[in-house]
């Protein structure tokens, strides 16, 4: 974390705040087979709505079998929370989740005429840097106070270029082959079972489409993860009981993105690292992102005591405020 130019902002650098994992795929008929190649950036993936999960991943970090009822459960803890943290995540982080939109529409060769599909969509970041590009773009959400806000935001800018659906990622309401490309900044590691969202958007893309989705690298790589949750460790519960959801940041390993990738019917998946810059006017904003504009973190912290949560925030704080001054 350290200041910008400007005295009063605080800064968490990517490889601090996102060190991003990209990755895009290609889907090519071969015959009767399916095959995706993917390139730079975690996500991709293959097949119509599965209900059986794929079996569980060996390696550390890997794919878990899960109940329905944990799936439902982590399913409603994510969308109760995104639902509310609509405007704090504007403010917080929309930022810095816009810096790797670059990457993922170069991952997709978007282009103009392209008919390209945006999945958790949130404020509409991607959708819109897409319609800029001349996209024909479609954007879902399952959050409808989310879709809302991107609505009022692309009403100002690109406006009906973007076609504004709710929906789930596991259940996409598109005919096969719909799209030359589909992208998901940051929402695979919110998914209940991202292996299904990977079969849909599979399913969803035409021969020689491609998905690049974003996902955060782990700590210490992402400082901002690194400070939350050392914090949340060193003064507060960090062991919060919590509907179980897919490891935060399985996908950030390439090569269990490679496995959950091939898995899914997708080969050649690469990952590529973004640097990011976290810019705060003051580090308490910091504190109230995570507390009001994430889904599983503000879950953990919600789960504090009082007197835990203050002193969570004031570990944070003190630590965003000391990178300052150190620069």
């Amino acid at each position: 974390a350290c200041p910008s130019s400007a005295r009063s902002a605080c800064m968490v650098t990517a490889a601090a705040a996102a060190a991003a994992a990209v990755v895009a795929g290609r889907r090519l008929n071969i015959g009767r087979r399916l095959i995706v190649a993917v390139v730079p950036c975690p996500g991709l993936l293959r097949t119509h709505r599965m209900t059986a999960l794929p079996p569980p991943v060996g390696a550390a970090g890997g794919a878990r079998a899960s109940s329905s009822a944990s799936v439902t459960a982590f399913h409603e803890l994510e969308h109760r929370n995104w639902e509310k943290a609509v405007a704090a995540y504007d403010k917080g982080w929309g930022a810095l989740t816009q810096q790797c939109i670059p990457e993922i529409l170069a991952a997709v060769d978007c282009k103009r005429d392209a008919k390209v599909l945006d999945v958790a969509t949130g404020p509409g970041f991607a959708a819109e840097a897409a319609a800029r590009e001349g996209a024909e773009v479609v954007a879902v959400d399952f959050s409808a106070n989310m879709l809302a806000l991107a609505r009022e935001r692309l009403a100002g800018t690109v406006g009906a270029a973007v076609r504004l659906v709710e929906a789930d990622a596991a259940n996409l309401p598109f005919d096969d082959g719909s799209f030359d490309a589909v992208v998901c900044n940051f929402g695979v590691l919110h998914l209940p079972v991202p292996e299904v969202f990977f079969r849909e958007a599979a399913r969803v893309l035409r021969p020689g489409g491609r998905l690049a989705f974003t996902v955060w690298a782990p700590p210490p790589k992402t400082q901002a993860f690194d400070l939350i949750l050392g914090a949340v460790k060193r003064q507060g519960n960090p062991d919060v009981a919590l509907p179980e959801g897919p490891p935060f940041f399985r996908f950030a390993d390439a090569e269990e993105a490679a496995r959950g990738l091939e898995a899914a019917g997708l080969e050649g998946a690469t990952s590529k690292e973004v640097p990011q810059v976290w810019r705060l006017a003051e580090p308490s904003e910091g504190f109230v992102a995570f507390r009001d504009g994430t889904g599983r973190t503000a879950a953990l912290l919600a789960g504090q005591t009082p007197a835990q949560l203050a002193a969570v925030e004031a570990d944070l704080v003190s630590n965003l405020e000391a990178r300052r001054k150190a620069l």
